[in-house]
Order: C-alpha cells, then structure tokens, then sequence
C-alpha cells in the first residue's frame, strides 16, 4: 500500500492535503514496527512515548474494566503522552501478524506547530473519548 495511503486511513491525518504531508513527514521521527502473535506491544507499566497506530493485524487490548479486540487500522494509545501520568492506559498484545507505526511525542508537537490540522484532529480525539466516558459514567449511575 503506497504511504499516502496508509496516513489517509488515520485520524489524526485527516484533512492533510499529499504535498503538506510529504513536505512534514521527513522532518518526524515515525517508527514502524511488526510484531508476531503473542508479542507484547505496550502494557500499563511502560511510559508513553508517541501515539501509537495499529496499521496492521489485530491486537487484544486489556483494559481495567474487560478486553476486547481490535483489528485494524485503528489508534491503540493517544493518552498519556502529556500530563503527569505518562503511561499507557491498557496492556496490548498481538493476535495475529501486526504492524504499527508509532508517532513519538516530540514530532507529534512538532506537527501541532506545522500544521493546525493535525492539533485539531487530536484535540477531537481527546474531546470525543471524554465524552464517550462522560456518557458511559452517567449510564453507571
């Protein structure tokens, strides 16, 4: 799959036009990697470092209140990369073949400064999973 492709299918890409992208991309650090069934990709102890992507595959992600399965493309971890709990939210480990690409938090500021699009893009992120919770604790009650 050509790379523009593979950035058009994730969030925070959304609305970045191909010469923007391909003008930013060689002054970030993006790191893919590929994991094998079984293979831990990130769990709660290990400090966030960048978003993470599931570009590839599917994963099983074990939260504090259940696990479910998630195939992809699809973003594993945007939280804990600011504040003062810097660790993932979830243990994740492949299920199968995988690949994901991880934005380390230094380009993804980088980004934020380049290009508006891209804060607002995770801004709607954060927004949205507050609300999802928000929602979610009112059912609670």
């Amino acid at each position: 799959m050509p790379i523009f492709e593979i950035f058009t299918q994730l969030p925070l890409f959304k609305g970045v036009d191909k010469d923007e992208l391909f003008s930013l991309i060689p002054k970030i650090n993006l790191d893919f990697e590929n994991y094998q069934p079984g293979d831990v990709i990130f769990d709660r102890q290990m400090h966030s470092h960048g978003l993470v992507y599931l570009l590839n595959g599917k994963v099983e992600a074990h939260f504090m209140n259940g696990e479910r399965k998630i195939s992809s493309p699809d973003l594993l971890s945007y939280t804990g990369l600011f504040g003062s709990n810097r660790h993932y939210s979830m243990d994740v480990t492949a299920v199968e073949k995988s690949s994901i690409l991880n934005i380390e938090t230094k380009s993804l500021l980088f980004l934020f400064r380049h290009c508006p699009v891209f804060l607002m893009n995770y801004l709607d992120l954060l927004s949205n999973t507050i609300e999802k919770l928000s929602i979610e604790r009112e059912i609670e009650f």
